[in-house]
């Protein structure tokens, strides 16, 4: 008996100290960037949720359902969090009716997503559009609607453009940050959009951010004075992977330079990281790829002196292993139908209509350029154009081959998704049309070519159709193109007489197209460009080159990207009969149009050289000569002393 007493004593400390340690330990779920995702990533009459292991689609949100129920179940009694790093919305046919149902946000909320940050293309709709996707989803969901953090947010005061979202801020549906007491731990909560994420948001305006490292600061001491025992930061900024293997970007140099952030939840970049980013050596900076191919698993604890630290981590697959969540794929159906009655019908097209077939996956990658030449040859013909521009980063998904090859309206869509109108609220870049002469365009593709080059960015790849050209980079910036030649590989390139004074048609997105009257301004003055009708009348606004789809109806019938790539692929020719158009994958279809030409041949420094590279010539020659000059000036004292030494040495 004796014996028995301390033994049910150590027993018992035993057991506390376990129990302690379970209350000390917690889970963080995320994701990141689903885009409006919420169908498989692949053709999506592949995906097939309800079933196991017979297709080779990833992701789907009724598949995370699942996977977030099994999740939380092995978690057991620790605390666990699930969280967002931004850009839920935007990407597929599903965000064309966010505004009236707000379905992303239901779903999150419906999958007990404790907080999701704003990001960048949250704002794709404007200010208004963001708020009436939050007032849709808030009818739907009343106060349950999980909360949105944006901590560096700020209004105007002097617009209405932002009043409806300003209104969502202070019924308290937008919140600077949020503590949530889980587990016997306190977590305080942040958000923040980066500096990139605003910079390539142009329908955020009148909105503004302020300073994420300033607000950060700020948040962390107001979250650990109210008690937070873990500050977590929900960031739409991105992280960036170095040369030599090491990662950058706006996530992990924030939390270098703010401490007191113990976990990030980012975003942004869409990055797959199999491991978080140990920023100190101490916080964890996570992401989950994009597009819900991949759940997060973070496991983490306090130790005695409170601080957290990393147990493990797991990044989930999210495949045909997982079956898809009933209920969530019956929600998703009727979201499915509300974008057939409202957005595709009237148009001519169902959601899962098939169009075309493609016998290999085209990408977005420099090195295969069909998708980015599918996509520029649909834009010169819709808009009909001598030429027509865009970046790769407009180009939004890959086209994926699949098991068949069969590719339906919602999975051509996904390549084209993004914009709304200038002139209507409709959905969609609308098309422009403009006109340059000979040396403006070149000066255009000047601009492209060096905003590829100094940003560094895949996103700002020059893609072009109706022309190839070949740049120089020994030449000097702004004046590097080499060679231009105009024409398609069916009927022929000529080159391009700069001093010819007839002017040629550039087709474009409004979004690509508006950089034409910024050229000016981008080239710091070096270049100019001026956009004119076609009776070469200057254009002084981008509203009124936006193409007329419809004439015959009063006012202007905006015609979208979209509209027209769909209607391209739906032309193409049908070569087996099946009443499904072949996208080419051979031949023309697959031609570089943009050549890496280095060179210090004169022909190619000097073919359609500006007074930029004349004018560097010019003083390089210069200060050839100046320097021969010198060490000719040089070379003659030399020699005279020389000759003054013999000299003296003859007199002695």
């Amino acid at each position: 008996m004796r014996l028995l007493r301390p033994l049910l004593a150590v027993c018992c400390l035993c057991v506390a100290v376990q129990a302690f340690a379970a209350e000390r330990s917690f889970t963080i779920l995320h994701t990141n960037d689903w885009q409006s995702r919420l169908l498989g990533f692949g053709p999506n009459n592949e995906f097939t949720p309800a079933t196991l292991n017979d297709d080779d689609t990833v992701g789907g949100v009724a598949r995370l359902a699942t996977l977030l129920k099994q999740r939380r179940a092995a978690a057991g009694e620790q605390a666990v969090l699930l969280l967002d790093g931004g850009d839920f919305s935007m990407g597929t046919l599903f965000h064309t009716v966010t505004r009236e149902l707000g379905g992303e946000l239901r779903l999150m909320t419906e999958l007990g997503y404790d907080a999701a940050t704003l990001g960048n293309h949250e704002f794709d709709f404007r200010p208004a559009g963001l708020a009436a996707m939050i007032g849709a989803a808030h009818r739907a969901k009343g106060e349950a609607l999980l909360p949105l953090l944006a901590s560096n947010l700020g209004f105007d005061p002097a617009r209405r453009e932002d009043d409806s979202l300003q209104a969502h801020y202070e019924a308290g549906r937008i919140l600077p940050y949020k503590l949530i007491d889980r587990g016997g731990i306190r977590f305080g909560l942040f958000g923040l959009l980066g500096n990139n994420a605003v910079a390539v948001s142009p329908m955020i305006k009148p909105l503004h951010f302020a300073d994420p490292v300033a607000t950060a600061t700020a948040m962390v001491a107001k979250l650990r004075a109210e008690g937070a025992e873990v500050v977590i930061l929900l960031s739409h900024m991105g992280v960036i992977q170095q040369a030599d293997g090491s990662w950058r970007g706006e996530e992990v140099e924030l939390v270098e330079q703010v401490p007191g952030i113990d976990i990030v939840v980012g975003g942004h970049s869409h990055t797959a990281l199999a491991q978080p980013l140990l920023v100190n050596g101490r916080t964890p900076v996570m992401q989950a790829g994009s597009e819900i191919q991949h759940l997060g698993e973070l496991h983490m604890r306090l130790d005695d002196s409170g601080k957290p630290q990393l147990i493990d981590y797991r990044l989930h697959p999210i495949n045909d292993r997982i079956a898809g969540d009933a209920a969530i794929t019956a929600e998703v159906e009727d979201f499915k139908r509300v974008v057939g009655e409202r957005m595709l019908a009237p148009k001519g097209y169902a959601f899962d209509q098939p169009l075309a077939k493609v016998d290999k996956t085209l990408t977005r990658e420099f090195d295969d350029p069909i998708l980015a030449n599918l996509v520029t040859d649909a834009l010169r013909e819709a808009t009909g154009s001598d030429f027509s521009f865009t970046g790769n980063g407009t180009i939004r998904d890959n086209l994926i081959e699949g098991r068949h090859g069969v590719q339906g309206v919602s999975d051509l869509f996904r390549i084209a998704p993004l914009g709304i109108g200038e002139l209507d609220d409709a959905p969609g870049y609308p098309l422009i049309k403009v006109y340059v002469t000979g040396q403006e365009l070149k000066n255009v593709l000047e601009v492209l070519l060096l905003a590829y080059q100094m940003r560094d960015s895949k996103s700002y790849y020059p893609r072009v159709s109706g022309l190839r050209f070949s740049y120089n980079p020994w030449r000097v910036p702004f004046d590097r193109v080499s060679r231009i030649e105009i024409g398609d590989p069916l009927k022929g390139y000529r080159a391009l007489d700069l001093q010819n004074p007839r002017l040629y048609s550039i087709g474009a997105t409004s979004y690509v197209g508006s950089f034409t009257w910024l050229i000016g301004d981008l080239s710091k003055g070096l270049l100019s460009v001026q956009p004119k009708d076609a009776q070469g009348r200057p254009l002084s606004e981008l509203k009124a080159a936006i193409i007329d789809a419809d004439p015959a109806q009063p006012g202007v019938q905006e015609y979208k990207e979209w509209q027209g790539l769909l209607e391209h692929i739906r032309r193409l020719p049908d070569i087996d009969g099946d009443g499904l158009a072949e996208i080419p994958t051979q031949g023309a279809a697959a031609e570089q149009r943009m050549r890496r030409a280095p060179s210090l041949y004169p022909a190619e420094l000097y073919r359609y050289a500006g007074p930029l590279q004349w004018g560097v010539s010019g003083l390089m020659l210069g200060a050839v000569l100046l320097i021969m000059e010198l060490l000719r000036r040089q070379l003659r004292r030399k020699q005279a002393a020389r000759l003054k030494e013999r000299h003296v040495a003859a007199l002695q």
